[in-house]
């Protein structure tokens, strides 16, 4: 087998993961910035331990040239974690994934503000279907602003905002790998959720059980640690286009978790939503990957 084929595999592999997270995070009974405190302490020591086992170490000077973007992205990173399983706990898996895909489209108007990058008419149109397809996915149109329902819709979307303003601050990192800023990026997450949970007293509100422990587990140490050096060692090797398509497996297993796992209700409107989002996320990212090129 190929580098090019093996990694694919490896990419399919972490997108098929990354897609059960949702589902995963219905059986951990704790508060939000709990399980994102656990994911990223399992997740920093899980990619420590398989450093060292590969003779690697973090690049010290490489992480100093670039520690004030390190933590404004670490920081954003902490209230894309909290929004995504706070989107979990007031939605459906179905409809917090796809509000929180609604990433591709704050980034294409982050871009345009702060990188002046050229905003296109077909940029706007798929900006455009994808915000109407979240209208649908929410299901404000079939039952009106039910409160839970809108609180996690909110969170979703709020979490597609901050994982695009973590892809554009790294846009501004320097000679630093993926593995490095991971690393970093974990680690500062998880001593800023500390304090953080410890003062919203989120402590008192965890609910100890074995599958509650072992799933944070696997959320830290397989989806994150191994999950995020598979990934990093697939999209380093993979063309931008490939990755960008292959990311779609992530929310469509989703969603078919969500109805078939997890008995969820899915609609009509809930469909049709889901082929706008997605879809235009994929056209704006393959018109990036076209006009860069």
């Amino acid at each position: 087998m190929d580098d090019i084929n093996k990694s694919r595999l490896q990419l399919i592999f972490t997108m098929l993961l990354f897609g059960t997270i949702g589902t995963l995070s219905r059986y951990i009974n704790m508060p939000s910035s709990i399980i994102c405190l656990g994911r990223a302490f399992f997740g920093v020591i899980t990619i420590l331990i398989l450093l060292a086992a590969r003779r690697e170490k973090p690049d010290a000077e490489a992480i100093g040239r670039n520690k004030w973007w390190l933590l404004l992205s670490s920081a954003f990173m902490c209230c894309n974690w909290i929004c995504q399983f706070e989107a979990y706990k007031h939605t459906t898996i179905a409809t917090g994934t796809l509000c929180y895909y609604m990433q591709p489209v704050f980034y294409i108007l982050a871009g345009a503000v702060v990188l002046k990058e050229k905003l296109t008419a077909k940029k706007l149109i798929c900006v455009a279907v994808a915000f109407c397809g979240m209208i649908l996915v929410s299901g404000v149109l079939q039952i009106g602003f039910h409160i839970s329902e809108l609180k996690g819709v909110i969170f979703g979307v709020s979490g597609g905002f901050f994982y695009a303003m973590v892809v554009l601050i790294n846009k501004y990192m320097k000679d630093i790998s993926p593995v490095n800023t991971t690393v970093m990026q974990l680690a500062l997450v998880s001593l800023m959720m500390l304090p953080y949970s410890a003062a919203t007293g989120a402590f008192s509100e965890v609910s100890i059980t074995s599958v509650g422990i072992i799933c944070l587990l696997l959320l830290g140490v397989l989806h994150t640690g191994i999950g995020y050096i598979i990934y990093f060692d697939a999209v380093n090797k993979l063309p931008t286009q490939t990755v960008g398509i292959l990311s779609y497996i992530d929310p469509v297993e989703a969603v078919l978790l969500s109805a078939f796992f997890l008995k969820e209700p899915v609609n009509i409107y809930t469909i049709i939503g889901a082929v706008m989002i997605l879809g235009a996320a994929a056209v704006s990212e393959l018109t990036g990957n076209s006009e860069a090129s």
